[in-house]
């Protein structure tokens, strides 16, 4: 019987149910109380288990001079919950198909909001430089170098490109014009890996723009902040301004 009862809860069937339903087998035809002490359930509790094995067609009840007896179906019956079980999940797997395109608009706006990092402070906006350099992929930068070497050193803006030519990433730079961005960019080594073009006279800011893939990052030296946006309808707008502006010089 234990085994019998193992095979029949592997056929969708929980504990209790079919704890219910061998006992209504045992007896061909038998009362609550009956079944309940035959199950080892209570006979209050027994009736939740009786009527899901009636919903599933396979006991039935019939009354008898005023009293309830529940009877128990052809064995046979199990297969055909089991068809009704199938049937019911196809007609699911159906409606869910339908229903998909709009679930997948709602996943794929869930995931593609665009994520945001703030960063503070000399060490915050390294941390910037170091993530965008941190690539193999090109790197656009409008970049004020009068801003920008106030605030870091010509060896900490060396390893930044070392960095990056050592990922295998190229730069291509919009530059502010001043005497540090002939001093500070022209050099043998940066050749290879790092393009530069001087934006007109009096074109003066004290921020810098990175565009890297679907991420945009922005830095303002006047207030030591910055920001990390990575949104892929974001950076090709930057990616386009940019590539604009480098037409035209």
């Amino acid at each position: 019987m234990d085994k019998l009862r193992e095979k029949l809860i592997g056929l969708d069937l929980s504990d209790r149910e079919t704890d219910v339903y061998l006992a209504v087998l045992v007896f061909g035809k038998g009362t609550v109380s009956d079944i309940a002490r035959k199950a080892k359930i209570k006979r209050t509790t027994v009736y939740e288990y009786i009527e899901s094995l009636l919903e599933k067609g396979l006991i039935y009840k019939t009354a008898e001079k005023k009293r309830i007896f529940y009877c128990v179906e052809n064995p046979e019956k199990i297969v055909k919950m089991l068809e009704n079980i199938k049937k019911a999940i196809d007609e699911k797997k159906q409606r869910a198909e339908k229903i998909i395109p709009d679930l997948q608009s709602l996943y794929s706006a869930s995931f593609n909001k665009p994520v945001i990092s703030f960063y503070e402070g000399k060490q915050g906006i390294r941390r910037i430089y170091e993530e965008m350099a941190d690539t193999h992929k090109d790197v656009y930068s409008i970049f004020s170098p009068t801003s920008f070497f106030k605030l870091f050193s010509f060896r900490e803006n060396h390893e930044l490109l070392m960095k990056l030519y050592e990922n295998g990433g190229m730069m291509y730079n919009l530059v502010e014009k001043s005497d540090k961005a002939v001093e500070r960019l022209k050099r043998k080594e940066y050749d290879g890996f790092v393009k530069n073009k001087l934006l007109p006279e009096g074109f003066k800011f004290e921020t810098d723009l990175l565009i890297v893939g679907d991420t945009v990052a922005m830095v303002s030296f006047k207030n030591l902040v910055g920001v990390i946006i990575k949104d892929k309808a974001i950076a090709d707008l930057q990616k386009n301004i940019f590539n604009l502006l480098w037409k035209n010089k």
